[in-house]
């Protein structure tokens, strides 16, 4: 089970004349996190973003990515972490009893004005 999450407000709002560095935590309850990937266009293309602070195994890992939105618009950002094992996070979650499983990739939008 892996999971990502940001560290903004749902529907943020930025403001396009200034880079943005996006901030957020992933988690394993396997094996360790290996890396995250970001997308800021809403999953057509990922970056890898920079694990910052200590890599517990089983422990929330802070990550970090610049991004200079292209305009003013709405978009939405996605993250996913990948483990040691290589696996990664689902693009969708399958059913499970009240979603206490749930670990698939979050789009998260946001507004650049």
């Amino acid at each position: 089970m892996l999971k990502s999450a940001f560290e903004l407000p749902w529907n943020a709002r930025f403001d396009a004349s200034r880079a943005i560095v996006l901030h957020g935590r992933s988690w394993t309850g396997g094996a360790a996190v290996r890396h995250v990937e970001v997308s800021t266009d809403g999953g057509r293309t990922w970056r890898r973003a920079g694990v910052r602070g200590p890599r517990d195994p089983l422990g929330w890992v802070r990550w970090e990515l610049p991004w200079r939105p292209p305009g003013p618009g709405s978009y939405e950002l996605l993250a996913r972490a990948v483990d040691r094992t290589g696996a990664a996070q689902p693009d969708v979650a399958p059913y499970n009893t009240l979603g206490y499983l749930f670990g698939a990739v979050v789009r998260h939008p946001v507004t650049v004005t």
